[in-house]
């Protein structure tokens, strides 16, 4: 619900928006809030709206499954330490979004999905398949006029083997995926990157703590 309202106003408030955004020069010289509040506020409507629909549909799979802590730990890990990876590493960069914090959740859910052998709920799952190879075919450079569509045959393709045939090949091939993104957008410094390699790691440890599952179900 912060997310959700401090974007609005960030958007029509540019003050809101410069106030809350990572800036590393502000950063070092004692304005550290800003690693996190950077993740409040978006740049524009679009980038607000895809962010929110992977807040709300990526982070209601992951905490209903696996509980409030993990929800927190991909999420919030995810954003905060692609800000304090991007700060160090790019101290002219100044932006704000939520995107490395849905990279976190993403990446947690496809992993320890594929783990579990679990399938995942079909709309955070169609989410998540679309933003892996969306985020690195616009990282890596073809742009967003051939992300949408190549990210749109692959989402048709893994939901096509999850509905029909419980996702042997999805999943498996949705984490392959993943991990590439994850390697190649890190080396660029992009920070999509950066949030879904913490996803994906602590998607690797032990299922007990941080959180207690709220529903053991997909």
């Amino acid at each position: 619900m912060t997310v959700a309202t401090l974007g609005v106003v960030g958007l029509l408030v540019p003050d809101v928006h410069d106030a809350l955004t990572r800036d590393p020069a502000l950063i070092a010289d004692g304005e550290w809030w800003r690693l996190g509040s950077s993740m409040l506020v978006q740049s524009w409507w679009g980038q607000y709206a895809f962010n929110l629909a992977g807040l709300v549909l990526v982070g209601w799979a992951v905490e209903r499954r696996w509980g409030t802590g993990w929800w927190a730990a991909a999420a919030l890990g995810g954003g905060l330490v692609a800000a304090v990876v991007l700060t160090v590493a790019e101290p002219s960069l100044v932006e704000a979004g939520t995107s490395d914090a849905v990279g976190g959740l993403v990446g947690f859910l496809l992993v320890r999905a594929w783990r579990e052998r679990a399938t995942p709920p079909l709309l955070p799952f169609v989410y998540a398949t679309f933003w892996v190879p969306y985020v690195l075919l616009t990282g890596v450079g073809p742009g967003y006029l051939v992300a949408g569509p190549v990210a749109s045959v692959v989402v048709a393709l893994l939901v096509a083997d999850l509905r029909h045939r419980g996702g042997r090949v999805a999943l498996p091939a949705a984490v392959a995926l993943a991990a590439v993104a994850a390697v190649a957008l890190t080396v660029r410094l992009d920070g999509h990157g950066v949030g879904l390699a913490v996803g994906e790691v602590l998607a690797c440890l032990p299922s007990g703590p941080p959180g207690r599952s709220n529903d053991d179900s997909t």
